[in-house]
């Protein structure tokens, strides 16, 4: 013997909604699941991002200028879009926050010196989504360069002016 859904529905309307409302013990319903689903957020960020990741972002932000780049994009994005990035970026990669801060200094000045011509936003920095849905990290290329000792080659590579 099976479940007759419309039985059912009938059952919950009078419960759960009065005259197309909800009523006191349907909105106490979502307010219960709505707790468990933000306190699982709230989990879920801190034990990805770590305990004081707030603070992190905000570090990370204000490396970025707070201005619009020559590509007409502001340098610095939402908190929230940070975030979400971040919560992607300590999923694929281990970093600390001590060498991806250092990293995101060193990608800045390199493009201080340019006017931040071709420079990324501080979202896409982070993890930009490609036309075949693959996903890449010009920070983690940075916290590797960090982790490695390596260091930027900004210098031309002429040297000599030819006339």
């Amino acid at each position: 013997m099976g479940i007759n859904p419309h039985l059912e529905l009938r059952g919950l309307v009078p419960k759960y909604v009065d005259n197309k409302e909800l009523t006191g013990e349907a909105q106490d319903l979502l307010n219960y699941f709505d707790g468990i689903v933000s306190g699982k957020k709230a989990k879920v960020t801190k034990s990805v991002l770590g305990n004081n990741a707030a603070e992190m972002i905000q570090k990370y932000m204000e490396l970025f200028p707070k201005k619009k780049l020559p590509s007409g994009k502001l340098a610095r994005s939402n908190v929230k879009n940070l975030e979400t990035n971040f919560k992607w970026f300590f999923s694929n990669f281990d970093y600390s926050w001590e060498t991806i801060l250092k990293a995101t200094g060193m990608y800045v000045d390199e493009y201080e010196k340019n006017n931040f011509m071709y420079m990324q936003t501080s979202k896409y920095f982070i993890c930009k989504t490609q036309s075949d849905k693959s996903k890449l990290s010009e920070l983690a290329d940075y916290c590797e360069l960090v982790q490695s000792g390596g260091e930027l080659d900004t210098d031309s590579y002429f040297k000599e002016k030819v006339v």
